[in-house]
């Protein structure tokens, strides 16, 4: 049981096994509509590696929207395949065992690169001849009630990228989400309008999107007891991306407690496995794994995923700054960087509506401060 699904194995009189993941609802869920529209995009994106691809995918056999009138089990489920192997925990494997579980996923990635989209956004089964589509992105911060729906598709990397960070700021701003350091958070989102064209402005018209794992933690990997990988699983909140961003290390490999501080160094595996590419004759496949430190830093703890601690979103953002620093630049602190952040985009309304916001809130707990003293 995670924090979304719960998991239940189906064991039927002939010994076959299925797995019934179930979603659970609690007063935090999103609405229905999105919660459909995520369960979705879920069943879709399965279904479509299963049939389309080679990667190993659990096999589903039913599935329902939590408003189907015929769903009966009054939950949102998918009936699936119960495949036999254990999460990998990449931190616990030797390298000969990561070694081979590379090889293993650099087919995957090259299967992955075979099945290019033509949009950014998140894959639905639709009826017609091509029973696939990408549609909206199917992710419940950027999801608007009614007739807007899921925002996307978009059909460039920058249109996605600067549509995703406005619809983030424009809930930063309202207190809809990161509640904590509002105005430090805004911030760091807005730094993203300011580079999107640095990172995506070399992009060629036309460019093709990939299907890229949401959760490549490890655990979204089952592998036997020889390291053979049985299956990939946990495809929830799946969209395309762009070549660099799909191609790039999972973060599984990265050097977690250095990425945290701020450090862009690869580590060793995500070097190895920029070289497993290069062996493979792929070198733009490995450029991507070399280069992709500055697209994993634009999207990471975006949102609602933004770090409620403060020192750690300072720290981030410095790894995000000097991912993207230009020649000569040197960092010369937040609070300096922010003060000129402030005059710069003094012009930003929901920036000047959160800072009121916060100094009407400042000057509420002085005079409850004081009321309480007396």
């Amino acid at each position: 049981m995670g924090h979304q699904n719960c998991h239940a194995e189906v064991i039927f009189e002939d010994g076959v096994s299925w797995l019934a993941r179930l979603r659970l609802t609690r007063t935090t869920s999103p609405p229905e509509e999105v919660r459909d529209f995520i369960l979705r995009s879920e069943a879709g994106t399965l279904t479509y590696l299963h049939d389309r691809t080679s990667i190993p995918v659990p096999r589903i056999f039913d599935w329902a929207c939590e408003s189907d009138p015929e769903n009966q089990i009054g939950v949102s489920y998918i009936l699936m395949e119960k495949l036999d192997g254990t999460p990998l925990a990449w931190q616990a494997a030797n390298p000969a065992q990561r070694e081979k579980v590379m090889q293993q996923l650099v087919d995957v990635f090259l299967e992955i690169e075979r099945h290019p989209f033509e949009a950014l956004g998140s894959l639905l089964t639709v009826s017609g001849p091509t029973k696939f589509a990408v549609q909206g992105l199917a992710q419940h911060a950027t999801y608007t009630m009614g007739a807007e729906g899921p925002l996307g598709p978009f059909t460039s990397s920058l249109e996605g990228s600067v549509g995703m960070i406005k619809s983030y700021l424009t809930m930063i701003a309202s207190g809809e989400i990161s509640a904590y350091h509002s105005v430090d958070t805004y911030l760091t989102h807005r730094f993203r309008l300011d580079i999107a064209n640095n990172l995506w402005g070399d992009e060629p018209a036309g460019s093709r999107f990939f299907l890229k794992h949401p959760d490549d933690k490890g655990d979204h990997i089952l592998v036997n007891e020889y390291y053979d990988i049985v299956g990939i699983i946990d495809w929830e909140w799946t969209r395309t991306a762009s070549k660099v961003e799909a191609f790039s290390s999972p973060c599984m490999m990265w050097p977690v407690g250095k990425f945290y501080e701020g450090s862009n160094e690869l580590a060793p595996d995500e070097k190895r496995l920029a070289e497993i590419f290069q062996e493979r004759g792929r070198e733009d496949l490995s450029n991507c794994v070399i280069l992709g430190r500055k697209v994993q830093r634009f999207f990471f703890a975006l949102g609602p995923e933004s770090p409620s601690d403060r020192q750690t979103l300072l720290d981030l953002f410095v790894g995000l700054k000097t991912a993207f620093v230009s020649e000569g630049e040197t960092w010369a602190g937040w609070e300096k960087w922010k003060g000129k952040a402030l005059t710069k985009w003094k012009t930003d309304k929901l920036l000047q509506d959160l800072l009121r916001l916060q100094l009407n809130n400042t000057q509420k707990r002085v005079v409850e401060q004081d009321w309480h003293q007396r």
